[in-house]
Formats: C-alpha cells, sequence, structure tokens
C-alpha cells in the first residue's frame, strides 16, 4: 500500500490524517476481543508531534481482551514506518 505524502509551498507535511486512523483502527481491532466499534483520532502538530487517541466502545465490562502495551507498541511501529515520526502520546478511552 503507498500513502501519499507532500509538502506544501510552505515546506509543511500534508497527509490525509483519516488515512493514520484506519491503520491504527486496524491495529487495535486485529490485536482486541469484545469491542463493539473502535474509532482512532489523530492530531499532527508542527510536523513531528503526533498525538493518538482510541476510543474503544465495549460490548461488556468483563468481555473485552486487549494488550494495551503490545497494542502501543505496534502502534509505534505502524506510524515511524508511515511517516517516520513516533506518536509523542497514545491515549486510550473505553466507552461501556
Amino acid at each position: 500500500m503507498y500513502i501519499s505524502i507532500d509538502r506544501n509551498s510552505k515546506g509543511n507535511l500534508e497527509i490525509d490524517e483519516k488515512i493514520l486512523s484506519k491503520i491504527i483502527e486496524f491495529d487495535v481491532t486485529s490485536n482486541a476481543v469484545g469491542y463493539r466499534d473502535i474509532k482512532a483520532s489523530v492530531s499532527i502538530h508542527q510536523e513531528t508531534n503526533l498525538f493518538v487517541v482510541v476510543r474503544v466502545y465495549t460490548i461488556e465490562k468483563g468481555k473485552f481482551l486487549m494488550d494495551g502495551i503490545k497494542v502501543a507498541s505496534i502502534i509505534n511501529e505502524s506510524m515511524y514506518k508511515t511517516l517516520r515520526i513516533k506518536p509523542k502520546n497514545i491515549a486510550f478511552s473505553f466507552i461501556k
């Protein structure tokens, strides 16, 4: 898969954040069990600061399973492979 990353006339990085969100959502869904929906929000500030928020909508309190450390590591690797930037912060929010 190829992702188009361009620099505009001012030299700022331009990438569709929806693409990054979909990559993160895939990483989380492939490593979680017992969720109803997963939404990822990505924001890039000043080309070097990447912030990720993953909202996990669970089915029931005791049914959701995910290794947060492993998933955070996978997200770090995915973003580094895609952008050559490691996320400054990865936050998970769990919503019942």
